[in-house]
């Protein structure tokens, strides 16, 4: 199975209130992402670049704007973008027309939980190369007022292979920054380093 390196994925917030689409670009075997992303948070537009280092254990909040660069310390678990081990098959389906041929693609979804982060997922990849369509997270939120959060990831214009290594690469303006005291709650997990 080849591992998606590059594509475009929109974002669907839990509630709603955003819709993000981003540029996505992705080494699993590093364990690094970077995110270059724009949308709408409620009434507001947004612009976020941010490359994150998991083995690191850090990220870059990037700013070409004013040249500035924030370094920020997280505790996020890698999650591959990939089909669980022990993921159920729950079914195998067409996306799109059966009625020609090339009009549609034969896809399998998967479902399962991952407990590391008491997740709970549904996935969709093609049977062809095994690549991501959709994965839906239902993440449940611990604290005083528990709640469940829904992560919605649609895949499209996905690219095999690094095409340009230097995406994990800072800026030169980033070499000066100081790791920042990280906020409490702030990126405890996969998805809200991500969000």
């Amino acid at each position: 199975m080849g591992s998606p390196n590059h594509f475009f994925l929109m974002q669907v917030s839990p509630e709603g209130k955003s819709l993000v689409f981003e540029q996505f670009y992705y080494d699993a075997v590093e364990q690094r992402i970077r995110v270059i992303a724009s949308g709408k948070e409620g009434t507001h537009n947004v612009f976020v670049d941010v490359l994150m280092l998991y083995r690191e254990r850090f990220y870059y909040e990037i700013s070409y704007h004013n040249k500035s660069c924030t370094k920020v310390p997280f505790s996020a678990a890698f999650i591959p973008i990939e089909i669980p081990i022990d993921a159920q098959h729950k079914a195998q389906f067409v996306i799109g027309s059966l009625s020609a041929p090339a009009q549609g693609i034969l896809v399998n979804n998967w479902e399962g939980s991952i407990a590391e982060i008491k997740a709970n997922y549904s996935m969709t990849f093609t049977e062809f190369g095994c690549i991501p369509v959709t994965t839906l997270y239902s993440i449940e939120q611990k604290g005083p007022h528990a709640f469940e959060v829904g992560v919605l990831n649609n895949f499209f214009d996905i690219v095999i292979g690094i095409e340009n290594p230097e995406v994990f690469i800072p800026p030169s303006f980033c070499t000066s920054a100081k790791l920042v005291e990280q906020k409490p709650g702030e990126v405890a997990d996969f998805f809200t380093a991500l969000m």
